[in-house]
């Protein structure tokens, strides 16, 4: 049996944990500081070829928890913040369905 080295697989490719990645440490900051604060709104990784952007990507999203959101949202809508739903959300009145999803990676 092959040995996986600490791999984890997602959608087929393996993913490294982002702590393995050697150099690079203002982009992991980036990607971290974008993790526990959602007011920054993203991240931009530009780079050469082989300079590990879409390695640290998918490792920060494996870090990432599930997320709550209210059910039938297109856009992940916050259940505890119903001024940002979008139009038609949650117009029944009353408590609002939500479901438990993994974070969106993007």
């Amino acid at each position: 049996q092959e040995e996986k080295l600490g791999f984890d697989e997602d959608e087929g490719r393996p993913v490294m944990p982002l702590a393995a990645v050697v150099g690079q440490e203002s982009v992991k900051q980036a990607l971290l500081l974008g993790a526990v604060d959602t007011n920054i709104g993203g991240i931009c990784i530009a780079g050469r070829r082989g300079t590990a952007k879409s390695v640290m990507a998918r490792g920060i999203h494996k870090l990432m928890p599930p997320i709550e959101v209210v059910e039938g949202s297109w856009c992940n809508a916050d259940p505890e913040r119903p001024e940002e739903w979008e139009a038609g959300l949650g117009e029944g009145g009353g408590a609002v369905k939500t479901t438990v999803k993994a974070a969106p990676f993007v």
